[in-house]
């Protein structure tokens, strides 16, 4: 099979090494345009000699990979997946994990998606703004009136795991629980960790999927299963068909992986943004309207991602002329893709009016983020609460004192963003 239209045969194989892509080193955490820019100019797609998988780079091939089928983010089709366990071995995350969107077969994934449309509705999402919206409010009344803030600490560190779990129900007091819980499900599939790291988290995922069991169960019995997003998972039917409680946990994961771990690094990324980038603050000041363009222009132009997204070959296929064999991993790097000056001319300026067209910045094909307007809801929510509060907010010393967390699993994920919010000067211009 070949899904590039300009090399029909495969080539000799192209390799790379930390030399060249190297996610884990703090240069390029810090500064990684650089080193995308040489891989989209040399290294397209080559094989990584240290990494053990394909780095696809250019916006066309992973615009192509994550639409074709062929290529899996399951992880059991990987040439080194541990052995799959008997029915009697499996605990709840493995059971969970069989009814997941990224296992199931082409047909269980369209039914998958057919019974959760009701949970992802206009009037289910439309409660989920009044929802955290509070919660927002709460978080930048708690920040106050300062001259200068932390980001991460005051808003990222806490909000997408108090909304996320606010959506699915957790009560109040048990976000801590729930952020722990969060964690240990991103880390549970990450090939990047030792086979020791990963067990010790799925280990760590069975409390939270033990909570969900019994608020299934509670709304199964209940007269009315609840109107809010797990009452419509329970409710959901298409003729004699439903979601069982291993499907219906699989969907509150892939939603904690977006709604909880995604939006922590949009919080920050989205000031950084907006703040790097004045003229852009302003605009959006003067025009709302753009926020939901805004907030995909502010992932693609920040891309916080450090380990490209994992996909694996079910059959052997020819891309970008590189042979790619059945059971070899693929890093879809997405981050490389949304600064490509081949799909984005001037890739490196953030422009919240930019034509958006054909992007990727929340996947594509049948795996699309089913968490996408949940984060576009919680983004749009905090920036317009943050431009309310500071309008005239800078990044303290020029930069934010800006940091990272160099040893976070999949994300350059910045854990220091200091603001000066020139409130004083706002007051006495009032």
């Amino acid at each position: 099979m070949n899904i590039s239209d300009n090399t029909p045969e495969p080539q000799a194989r192209i390799e790379i090494d930390s030399r060249v892509f190297n996610p884990f080193s703090p240069d390029f955490i810090r500064h990684p345009r650089e080193t995308w820019q040489r891989l989209l100019r040399e290294y397209p797609i080559a094989w990584h000699k240290e990494l053990q998988m394909w780095i696809v780079n250019s916006h066309e091939l992973c615009d192509k990979l994550l639409k074709n089928n062929q290529f899996t983010p399951s992880y059991r089709a990987w040439e080194f997946a541990p052995p799959e366990k008997s029915e009697s071995e499996k605990n709840d995350f493995d059971r969970t994990f069989d009814h997941s969107l990224f296992v199931v077969s082409a047909r269980d994934h369209l039914k998958l998606r057919k019974l959760t449309m009701p949970a992802f509705s206009k009037p289910v999402m439309g409660k989920i703004d009044a929802k955290i919206r509070d919660l927002v409010v709460e978080c930048f009344d708690a920040i106050g009136d300062v001259a200068e803030f932390d980001v991460y600490e005051a808003i990222a560190s806490k909000l997408p795991v108090r909304a996320i779990a606010r959506m699915v129900g957790v009560p109040l007091g048990m976000e801590d629980f729930f952020h722990d819980f969060s964690v240990q499900v991103v880390k549970a599939t990450r090939v990047n960790l030792s086979a020791k790291e990963r067990e010790e988290a799925v280990q760590g995922t069975l409390p939270g999927l033990a909570y969900f069991k019994r608020t299934i169960a509670e709304r199964r019995v209940a007269v009315h299963p609840g109107d809010d997003f797990i009452g419509s998972l329970v409710a959901a039917s298409d003729g004699n068909d439903r979601l069982d409680d291993y499907d219906i946990m699989s969907i509150v994961l892939a939603l904690i992986t977006a709604g909880s771990d995604t939006a922590t690094d949009l919080h920050t990324y989205a000031i950084h943004g907006l703040l790097s980038n004045p003229d852009q603050y302003r605009l959006l000041q003067q025009r709302p309207e753009l926020m939901e363009s805004a907030i995909i222009e502010l992932l693609r132009w920040g891309s916080f991602g450090k380990v490209p997204f994992f996909r694996f070959a079910t059959a052997d296929a020819v891309v970008g002329g590189q042979l790619i064999k059945k059971g070899q991993a693929i890093g879809v790097n997405v981050s490389a893709a949304w600064h490509d000056p081949q799909k984005y001319q001037d890739w490196d300026r953030l422009d919240i009016q930019r034509n958006l067209a054909g992007n990727i910045v929340f996947g594509a094909g049948a795996h699309f983020c089913i968490g996408t307007f949940l984060v576009r809801v919680q983004g749009g929510l905090m920036i317009s609460e943050f431009i309310k509060r500071f309008p005239n907010a800078e990044l303290a010393n020029g930069d934010g004192d800006l940091d990272y967390d160099y040893k976070h699993h999949n994300a350059r994920r910045i854990v220091r963003l200091r603001v000066n919010t020139n409130r004083k000067a706002q007051q006495r211009a009032a």
